[in-house]
């Protein structure tokens, strides 16, 4: 076992090597960030916008980096609106993750507007290589995971009729041309790390996620979409918004509302350890997950490396329910190094351990995956 144990370590070294370039080639810094601002005309949390009744500019600039069409989301009643968010169950919650669920569940709470997390089972098992019986698994874990943390919202899989009917209707009017043009800025590092799913499966998932994102429209007729997503898929909003004017123009008024839209809130980045360019579920070296042991979790946070330290700040101010003033002393404590700075994270190491417990607490022993389970 420990000469196994050995190769596989090996074998993670070559493989982190060879891909240097890809890393740099995927790289998502600031000036990636920055250069997706400029190149889709996405707005800095810079100017007066509110998500409902959330104006309070600290609390938006601590949680996004830039907006497309937020200032349009309260153009419309309350009733009218719809919050959408998600992800694929392919690993324990990381980072990133979490970000999502605490971030979904703190505007649903202080805003009241309705609001939906899908959890993209089948969408992974399209664009992901990774066993099925797994993404089950873990979807009813992040299903009753998410309902303890607080969530009140619609939670909901990828084995839905719904979702059936609303992604046949935006296949009708989507291209080849138009997946090949809007991709994820990680794809080819997936692909060389052998983790990407084939090209078509991965279009069959991006199509998910937009019928996800205009299901509300569809079904419910709300006229406002906001998706709180990472900067790196700016591109579903913006796939969203272009079936939304092929539906106008071939089927109008018969799908949606005439006057839908798709706003989106892009939250901050949050870098991956050892010189990920982004937390992964896929990659668990990337990552602060909550399937990490207690022991690995300690090293992660209170003896990473120094290069590191500004991620653990990061998870701090966007993966937690802390107050933003306590968030601001734990910043200022990082930009110092001063001993204050390890309390903080000794602190958020507790924190983040009470997360795993309740994690923990949904594990199923007795599990057995049963493929009719999923035609629900």
């Amino acid at each position: 076992m420990k000469k196994d144990k050995k190769d596989i370590s090996q074998k993670v070294r070559i493989s982190k090597s060879n891909l240097d370039h890809a890393l740099k080639e995927s790289r998502m810094d600031r000036g990636f960030v920055q250069n997706v601002i400029l190149k889709e005309g996405f707005s800095p949390i810079d100017k007066p916008v509110a998500i409902g009744p959330i104006s309070d500019f600290n609390i938006l600039k601590s949680r996004f980096s830039c907006h497309y069409n937020l200032c349009k989301l309260n153009d419309v009643p309350k009733q009218k609106q719809q919050f959408v968010t998600g992800f694929g169950p392919t690993n324990a919650p990381t980072g990133g993750t979490l970000s999502i669920i605490l971030r979904a569940i703190f505007f649903e709470r202080e805003t009241g507007i309705d609001s939906t997390i899908i959890i993209s089972n089948l969408g992974a098992f399209n664009s992901r290589n990774i066993e099925l019986k797994k993404l089950d698994y873990l979807t009813d874990r992040f299903i009753g995971f998410i309902r303890l943390l607080g969530f009140k919202g619609c939670l909901r899989a990828h084995n839905d009729f719904n979702l059936l009917v609303a992604s046949s209707l935006t296949s009708k009017v989507l291209t080849i041309k138009d997946f090949m043009e809007n991709e994820e800025v990680t794809v080819n590092l997936y692909k060389k790390m052998g983790i990407q799913g084939k090209d078509f499966p991965t279009f069959i998932d991006a199509n998910f996620t937009v019928a996800d994102i205009l299901l509300p429209c569809i079904l419910e007729k709300k006229e406002r979409i906001l998706v709180f997503v990472g900067i790196e898929e700016y591109y579903f909003p913006k796939l969203a918004n272009i079936v939304i004017q092929r539906f106008n123009k071939y089927y109008p008024q018969e799908f949606i509302p005439k006057n839908a839209l798709v706003s989106a809130a892009f939250s901050h980045l949050i870098n991956g350890l050892n010189g990920f360019p982004k937390m992964s579920k896929s990659i668990p070296e990337s990552s602060i997950n909550l399937d990490d042991s207690s022991k690995e979790l300690e090293g992660k946070i209170l003896r990473c490396k120094p290069a590191d330290e500004q991620i653990i700040f990061e998870m701090i101010n966007l993966v937690s329910d802390w107050d933003i003033e306590v968030v601001n002393r734990a910043k200022v404590a990082f930009e110092e190094m001063s001993s204050d700075w390890f309390r903080f994270k000794k602190e958020y190491l507790q924190y983040f351990l009470v997360l795993k417990e309740i994690w923990e607490s949904t594990e199923k022993k007795q599990y057995q995956f049963k493929l009719e389970s999923l035609f629900k």
